[in-house]
């Protein structure tokens, strides 16, 4: 059957960030003949752009605010198709199919009919029925396809509207079908740790905490219990709210979105190789700030419901100072509007989005109180007006007699009294541009962990119904594990405050992402022959830290979660292990 996902609000993301310290570049070897590696073998969109220039010290870009451009014809494409688990199936998982076509303003998106077929024969049919944080329609068929014995190539039809009832909007119905060819891999290729993979529950004060065996968060699990009573406590604190029941929490193994989504269940990304940034006490924070307040605000607006989480953490991605955060997005001139963000509020860049519903949520609570915040927070729905800006104006007007475009400005005011450091500036533009960076990345190199339109399944369905490796499995192409890393040394470098390291890095990343895959400058040169060195003495690499002809390694030996410490050096062009 098609799943009808209409809790959207269990899709709240966050992000994780990372922990060890790092040092500047020094000079690296000459530059060597550009290396290709091709993003992993599952539906992507392909993204190109004019390359950067190489340069010793990286200037900080505009930064970027994407804007789909609406499609004007029904169509699905390849890119339109997701299956998992990902990057492949093997016999015996379930597979689920996920289609996001392209819908134009002149279809009512709920008409169009999606019809599966498996070498021929029907294997399901259904409306879409849902949006995705995007605003993108899309069918979501789980865990469908069940693969047990079905080793080898199989063809798979994706066909929308099989009756050709749409007329106006599908002048061209040639577009209405994808056909492409799955592999499924034989049974074989699954690692250990996978064929063992078992749901592995703890509890502690707060929270009934779930892993899966053979993974980091398996292995740290003690560590985690602890940080999550301590992360719980500061948000029932910052709420006066106390948790009335314990949390269902899942560590997964694999990346979603900014690192984490919460409903009446948390979803927190924990691995290894962290691409997305660390700071794991912040999204404990904040995805617990998300539960609990739905005890006593369980039809707040998105824009609020963010907002409270991050003042409730003290910070998006680490401790930050709201106001110096807000008073630099106007600086940089990338401030929006608050009625269009709350309008339009997950497609506007994340970061911005985040940082100014904390912002302004901090300013109420500040400047009249948190008893009357929380009345005003737990009343703001949408049903009180036709758009979410118009609840909040109206809510605004009745609690604090005020507009939104009068507190909206009486904020600005506050705002504009600050004294802003040059610091404050350097490091909002280099976190935005990291992140931009990174959701380049996953939509080239890792498409089905894109906040919005990623699949968000509902943990206990996954562990009742689905594949453990529907949280676990992931890229681990070479491309994926040097992009990662250098993605890890960025962030790392950005929360040392050394910007220019981590725009170099991000130049670097970028011209990956610009030429398809080719490794042109030395700096990623150096990146994947490392990874490279290190896979053949059996290892993967999971962190970073370059200093000229030395490299430290963080590494875990081939599918295991062991962790060991090496250390490189460059003699000539190739990279020698010395440990």
């Amino acid at each position: 059957m098609l799943i009808f996902r209409h809790k959207l609000l269990f899709f709240l993301f966050l992000l994780l960030l990372m922990l060890a310290a790092c040092q500047p570049p020094a000079a690296t070897s000459e530059p060597q003949t550009a290396t290709a590696v091709s993003p992993a073998a599952i539906p992507t969109p392909l993204i190109t752009a004019t390359p950067l220039p190489p340069s010793p010290t990286a200037t900080l870009p505009p930064v970027l605010v994407e804007t789909a451009v609406p499609p004007q014809d029904l169509a699905i494409a390849a890119d339109d198709l997701f299956l998992y688990p990902i990057p492949y199936a093997v016999d015996g998982d379930r597979v689920t199919i996920q289609v996001i076509p392209d819908v134009p303003t002149a279809v009512n998106w709920e008409d169009v009919t999606v019809t599966v077929l498996l070498d021929g024969q029907e294997l399901i049919s259904g409306n879409l029925i849902w949006q995705n944080l995007a605003s993108r329609p899309e069918a979501l068929f789980e865990w469908v396809w069940d693969t047990t014995g079905q080793t080898g190539e199989h063809e798979l039809q994706i066909i929308l509207d099989p009756e050709d009832r749409i007329q106006a909007g599908d002048e061209n119905p040639d577009n209405n079908r994808l056909v492409t060819h799955v592999a499924i891999q034989s049974i074989n290729v699954r690692s250990a740790a996978e064929v063992n993979a078992a749901w592995v529950v703890a509890e502690n004060e707060c929270c009934r905490v779930h892993v899966v065996t053979g993974t980091a968060a398996y292995r740290d699990l003690s560590q985690l219990l602890t940080m999550l009573d301590e992360a719980v406590r500061q948000a029932s604190a910052r709420l006066d709210e106390p948790l009335r029941q314990k949390i269902e929490i899942y560590f997964v193994d694999r990346v979603f979105g900014q690192g984490g989504y919460a409903g009446s269940a948390m979803v927190i990304s924990y691995l290894d190789r962290q691409y997305n940034g660390q700071g794991l006490y912040e999204t404990l924070v904040h995805e617990s700030t998300h539960v609990i307040d739905r005890q006593f605000a369980p039809r707040r607006i998105s824009f609020l419901a963010e907002g409270v989480a991050v003042w409730a953490t003290g910070g998006h991605y680490k401790p930050e100072d709201l106001n110096m955060r807000n008073a630099a997005l106007i600086a940089i001139d990338e401030y929006v509007p608050l009625a269009d963000l709350l309008n339009d509020f997950y497609p506007v860049q994340h970061e911005i989005g985040y940082l100014e519903a904390g912002g302004f949520v901090e300013y109420l609570v500040n400047t009249y109180g948190w008893t009357r915040f929380r009345e005003f927070y737990s009343d703001v729905t949408l049903d009180d007006a036709a758009t979410p800006a118009e609840a909040l104006d109206l809510n605004l007007r009745t609690y604090y007699d005020k507009s939104l475009a009068e507190m909206e400005n009486e904020w600005h005011s506050y705002l504009g009294g600050l004294e802003l450091t040059e610091t404050a500036v350097t490091d909002l533009a280099t976190t935005i541009r990291y992140y931009n960076v990174m959701r380049r990345y996953q939509t080239q190199y890792d498409p089905t962990a894109y906040f919005l339109t990623a699949w968000l399944p509902y943990p206990e369905d996954v562990e009742a119904n689905g594949n453990t490796a529907d949280l676990t499995r992931r890229p681990h192409e070479e491309a994926n594990i040097t992009l990662e890393a250098m993605l890890g040394s960025a962030d790392e470098a950005l929360r040392a405050g050394n910007y220019n390291r981590a725009n170099v890095l991000l130049d670097s990343v970028t011209r990956v992402l610009d030429n398809d895959g080719a490794f042109i400058d030395p700096l990623a040169t150096n990146y994947l022959n490392i990874v490279r060195q290190a896979a053949s003495e059996g290892y993967e690499v999971q962190h970073v830290t370059l200093n000229g002809e030395r490299a430290q390694l963080t590494v875990t030996k081939t599918n295991t979660t062991s962790i060991k410490k090496l250390d490189m050096v460059l003699r000539g062009q190739n990279w020698i292990m010395t440990n």
